[in-house]
């Protein structure tokens, strides 16, 4: 074998592991955004129940007003683990009134 070979390989293996260690991952937590965007789109043309929520988006994160106000949270951001950048940050607010999906009212937090 080549002596000249041997630092080359070395070199383009501690390169490859560099490159793939620095790789740009997704973090994502809370509700799905596809689940959100169903329920926004299509609240005020079905009469969601609590438990079609609950089935479409899951659990809320917080229950208030006698069960008639449940805030999700979803948090989507990018990048490696030292070095991450927010997508979107966002609270839902949803009001139920006669266990029927009143309102739906969405804040951006970035």
């Amino acid at each position: 074998m080549n002596i000249l070979k041997i630092p080359f390989i070395l070199l383009a293996l501690f390169s490859s592991i560099i490159i793939f260690s620095c790789s740009k991952e997704v973090y994502f937590s809370g509700i799905s955004e596809n689940g959100l965007n169903e329920i926004k789109e299509n609240y005020q043309n079905n009469n969601y129940t609590k438990e079609d929520i609950i089935t479409i988006i899951g659990h809320p994160l917080i229950k208030e007003n006698l069960d008639n106000l449940w805030i999700y949270r979803t948090d989507k951001k990018t990048g490696i683990a030292a070095f991450k950048k927010t997508v979107y940050n966002k609270t839902l607010k949803l009001k139920f009134k006669d266990n029927i999906l009143s309102s739906v009212e969405e804040i951006s937090l970035d």
